[in-house]
């Protein structure tokens, strides 16, 4: 382990958008228990958008939709395009080899788009 703040700087790059320096020849492999508490931190700027929106008075939606929008800035929409490549290729493919084809594309498609609108 390359130490707990090197770790911790390492799971926040790996999973955020945030400006945290990493050193050279930080393994994220070594800084992998470190995930759950990055994925809290945009948990927490989530919840602090939605605490903010309501208690300035938005509508519970309005507030709930600006809280999405801050955790898919935070995170750079890593897990939103996981989804729309999971929702093609399983939508898309029916072998093995052609729903990894299509999941490695880097090209959104009709699956894709439904499974983010909904």
């Amino acid at each position: 382990m390359g130490g707990i703040s090197t770790d911790l700087k390492a799971g926040l790059a790996f999973c955020t958008r945030l400006p945290v320096t990493v050193l050279d020849g930080t393994r994220l492999a070594d800084a992998a228990w470190t995930l759950a508490p990055a994925g809290a931190v945009v948990g927490l700027i989530g919840g602090a958008i939605l605490y903010v929106g309501l208690a300035v008075g938005l509508p519970p939606f309005a507030a709930a939709t600006l809280a999405v929008a801050a955790t898919a800035l935070a995170t750079g929409c890593l897990h939103e395009d996981g989804l729309a490549d999971m929702a093609d290729g399983f939508g898309g493919g029916r072998e093995r080899a052609r729903v990894l084809e299509i999941m490695h594309d880097s090209r959104i498609g009709t699956y894709g788009v439904i499974a983010l609108i909904v």
